[in-house]
């Protein structure tokens, strides 16, 4: 709006000034709309991905990398805390069966550490890894290595 002597008037800048913010206000509301919707998407398409038959290469190279930083644990999966059933709160309060509670990819995960990586000798640590606002942000599933006299 540019003010000329044709249409000054206090109406006319307070009209004005609503329908800029009512502009914004929608122009804000489609792009939380399409954030919420890619979020979505990204989310089913996480539940229903499959642990890949290359995985265990994966992993390996994960863990060397791990091992030639001298570190005794690898971050394999990171994702938010609100794709899980329970929002993460089986992990934040150390609930032993915090697993029974998962769903697709998550579940297949874990299953597949039970299977192919348990028996090998790693552990697996969960936990959230960040704390946006003070509430749970995204879970970390870690693999670690101990030696056996430790």
């Amino acid at each position: 709006m540019s003010v000329t002597a044709d249409n000054l008037s206090a109406n006319a800048i307070w009209d004005h000034i609503a329908k800029k913010k009512k502009a914004d206000a929608d122009a804000r509301h489609a792009q939380e709309a399409a954030a919420k919707a890619e979020r979505d998407s990204l989310r089913e398409s996480f539940a229903a991905r499959d642990v890949q038959p290359e995985a265990l290469e994966r992993i390996a190279t994960v863990v060397r990398r791990a091992v030639e930083n001298g570190e005794k644990r690898a971050l394999l999966l990171q994702f938010p805390s609100d794709w899980l059933p329970d929002s993460g709160r089986g992990i934040t309060t150390h609930d032993p069966n915090w697993h029974e509670r998962l769903e697709g990819f998550p579940r297949r995960a874990f299953d597949f550490y039970v299977k192919e990586l348990a028996p090998r000798g790693f552990q697996l640590q969960v936990e959230i890894i960040d704390w946006p606002g003070g509430m749970p942000g995204d879970v970390g599933w870690y693999i670690s290595w101990k030696h056996p006299e430790e």
